[in-house]
């Protein structure tokens, strides 16, 4: 095994472990690779500190590697030192491409200071219920696990790819966009869970929350604006709906 900490987790059976272990060694893999061949200028800090979202072990291939900065000076130094050729995009993180995988650099003011079991809480579902708090040397870039946070709701989720929702975000339209994009890479979101977002969808006032509505939707470029689109078209019907009353 590359990393120690999987036998702490009785839930944890020593053959999904081992794949764990593997796709973890893999990610780290990458991590340092991203770092060793984009930051183009020397860091200030001995360390680069992050949580990794460990979503990304869910499958053997993945795509995108959330990094989330414990400060957001940290984050901006670092976003400093990378070379923008590599750059995508900003919007609810600063993505860039290397290679063929997709680095999500993240700051979120409501992690400041809380630790990584406080973060795994906020994440929204049974697939996002595991992460790992990480460092990487600024001189050599490689990188180590300092500590790990695995919940059972992941391993369920591993054994039966049942999704559910177990916190919904304070815009519900962005729990909405994952419900339905976990549907479509094959998770089983139960109906129930859909249910449960579109409660909290009828609660929001669309004159008094209409900003909130499109803060941290996800997605980019066209996608990006044809939800919030149909975000504005159903949030204008709210309000005939309304006067009608």
């Amino acid at each position: 095994m590359n990393f120690p900490f999987w036998n702490q987790y009785e839930f944890l059976d020593s053959d999904l472990a081992i794949v764990l272990d593997k796709r973890l060694k893999i990610v780290s893999d990458r991590i340092e690779n991203f770092f060793k061949n984009v930051v183009s200028k020397p860091l200030k800090e001995e360390y680069i500190e992050f949580y990794l979202a460990g979503s990304c072990l869910k499958r053997d291939t993945f795509r995108d590697i959330d990094l989330f900065f414990l400060t957001n000076e940290a984050l901006h130094e670092v976003l400093d030192c990378i070379d923008k050729k590599y750059f995508l995009y900003k919007n609810n993180s600063h993505t860039f491409k290397f290679e063929n995988d997709i680095f999500q650099c993240v700051y979120r003011e409501r992690f400041l200071n809380k630790n990584l079991k406080f973060v795994i809480d906020i994440f929204d579902f049974y697939s996002t219920k595991i992460g790992f708090k990480c460092r990487v040397n600024t001189k050599n870039f490689k990188l180590e696990v300092v500590e790990s946070e695995v919940r059972e709701e992941f391993v369920l989720y591993m054994k039966k790819r049942y999704n559910h929702v177990t916190r919904i975000n304070q815009n519900p339209f962005v729990s909405l966009q994952r419900a339905i994009h976990f549907c479509k890479s094959g998770d089983d979101v139960p109906f129930h869970s859909f249910l449960d977002v579109i409660l909290e969808i009828m609660k929001i006032d669309p004159v008094e929350d209409y900003e909130k509505c499109f803060q941290r939707i996800q997605g980019d470029g066209q996608n990006h604006e044809a939800v919030k689109k149909a975000i504005e078209e159903f949030l204008k019907k709210r309000k005939e709906l309304e006067k009608r009353e």
